[in-house]
């Protein structure tokens, strides 16, 4: 708890999704709190601690309903949110503009249910512009506490300038929070770097040369635990006090896609194979240039190849900022939240680096227009753009999409949801096709 903290009006109350799109008021003592949040699926498969989910609605109603299932399990090791920047300025997706008031209790009552499920080591990520971002900063000292500050990272968002404007803005702020403290929340983020002298090509892979790293990790992980078979037939354990870098089926896809490397003729324990663009060793600065991260422009001009025919978000967010983001913060397997989905790039990116994934969206006709098209083209093997050619990704996977209504008003899906639930079928029949 901060010893200094913000002020505004309504602050004791807070504030809860009410019909599409407003919001209502409340006491946390209201009795109609008490009437729980439901989860509707869409889609057929069950939820559990290892799906990826798209859930329709408010974020904290959606954090609320997902709670009663699996799918927290093992804790949120990621949470990244592009919320409404509160510009003032009203988008052809979505408006910007709350009194602040408002935005401010939004902002607070979300990240304190996203803290409820935070793993020990996790890290909590908020993109900002220059317009709240002070005060978004407050509030997250007042959630996790002043010492869980880790930095604000300058991203250069842009590198156009604007002649009419006293200063010509290219950047956004996000915030970075680790509730465990700067201290030891490093030692468990990875680093980043690029050292073309370490790489070597020891098996003539056609991609090139590459770096290897060991196939384990520190601690006792059950679901990491398992037999490894070597070419020459050994079968493996991790070390004592170790477990295997990744889940079973993580590592029997690195396999089939040729990312485990085996020393000694093929009788040594497993390494991963790194590539130029993966080999990481360097702690990250806090200003991102565009060259490393990319623009709104890159990420528009990627949407657009997706979806000719609609008008696109007008800032959205490249894959390749979240593909930093998601290394520092992540390692294969782990849960990364996004409770403003948008047109879904936090779970594009996450899910083509083989990452857990939980999005959520408000707007029934985004999801229908952008989100839900976008993941299955992504699991379709079917979106060359973003990071699909720098993580040869080439399909996979599955994600399950659930609706939450608000307690409070009505807020029907109306006619996006006979779209969504035909886009989310025609998703589960193409992967059981393929087999997944």
């Amino acid at each position: 708890m901060s010893d200094v903290q913000l002020v505004w009006p309504n602050k004791h109350l807070t504030l809860r999704a009410s019909g599409a799109t407003s919001y209502e008021w409340l006491s946390p003592a209201d009795t109609r709190l008490a009437k729980p949040a439901r989860v509707d699926p869409i889609s057929v498969g069950p939820l559990t601690a290892a799906s990826n989910v798209l859930a329709i609605g408010d974020g904290l109603d959606v954090l609320e309903a997902l709670a009663s299932t699996p799918v927290f399990q093992g804790g949120i090791r990621l949470v990244y949110i592009d919320p409404p920047f509160n510009t003032q300025v009203n988008f052809r997706q979505y408006n910007d503009s709350m009194q602040r008031a408002k935005w401010l209790s939004m902002m607070r009552d979300r990240l304190l249910a996203l803290r409820d499920h935070l793993a020990a080591d996790a890290s909590v990520w908020v993109h900002l512009d220059d317009a709240e971002v002070h005060r978004a900063r407050a509030v997250m000292d007042e959630v996790f506490g002043e010492q869980a500050f880790v930095a604000s990272v300058i991203w250069q968002k842009k590198t156009t300038r604007d002649s009419r404007a006293a200063f010509s803005s290219n950047h956004d702020t996000i915030l970075v929070y680790a509730p465990s403290g700067p201290k030891k929340w490093k030692t468990s983020r990875n680093l980043l770097v690029k050292d073309d002298a370490l790489l070597r090509n020891r098996d003539d892979d056609p991609r090139g040369p590459w770096a290897d790293a060991p196939f384990t990790a520190p601690g006792y992980r059950r679901a990491q635990q398992y037999d490894i078979v070597t070419p020459t037939g050994a079968v493996l354990r991790p070390p004592r006090g170790r477990s295997w870098y990744a889940t079973e089926p993580t590592f029997k896809d690195l396999l089939a896609e040729d990312r485990i490397w085996f020393p000694k003729g093929g009788d040594g324990s497993p390494r991963l194979k790194l590539f130029a663009h993966q080999l990481r060793g360097l702690v990250p600065f806090t200003v991102w240039g565009s060259s490393d991260t990319g623009t709104n422009d890159d990420a528009k001009r990627h949407l657009l190849a997706l979806f000719p025919d609609i008008e696109v978000f007008d800032t959205p967010k490249p894959e390749s900022l979240l593909e930093q983001i998601i290394h520092i913060a992540t390692n294969p397997g782990e849960l990364v939240v996004d409770i403003f989905a948008g047109s879904g790039t936090t779970a594009a990116t996450a899910h083509k680096m083989r990452r857990r994934w939980v999005t959520v969206e408000r707007n029934a006709q985004t999801v229908a227009d952008f989100t839900l098209p976008r993941l299955n083209a992504v699991v379709q093997g079917e979106d060359p753009g973003g990071v699909t050619s720098t993580l040869a990704w080439v399909g996979g996977g599955a994600f399950e999409v659930v609706n939450v209504s608000p307690r409070f008003g009505v807020a029907g899906l109306g006619a996006a949801r006979t779209r969504i639930a035909k886009l989310a079928e025609a998703g589960r029949r193409n992967i059981i096709a393929q087999g997944a």
